[in-house]
């Protein structure tokens, strides 16, 4: 399940790690060396670390673009009385 909702999600453009935040690229087979995305210094590894990216896996989701909120969205609209 997605943290970002359906009307968000742009193209797939890696595989994102639940774990460790990192995406890697779309072909990585495997949760391994550096990320293309993610922290520079991390003080212990993943614990997915060394994992294939199967799709029945929980612990990734693919990595999307996220789009900006349509301009009608009421819940992004500025308030009428701010009075």
């Amino acid at each position: 399940m997605s943290r970002i909702s359906t009307d968000r999600r742009g193209r797939v453009v890696g595989r994102f790690c639940l774990g460790c935040g990192s995406v890697y690229t779309q072909h990585s087979g495997r949760h391994a060396g550096k990320p293309m995305y993610g922290r520079d210094h991390i003080s212990s590894p993943c614990s997915h670390e060394g994992r294939t990216f199967d799709p029945t896996e929980d612990w990734w989701e693919p990595a999307v673009e996220v789009l900006s909120p349509e301009p009608d969205s009421p819940s992004e609209t500025p308030a009428d009385s701010a009075t």
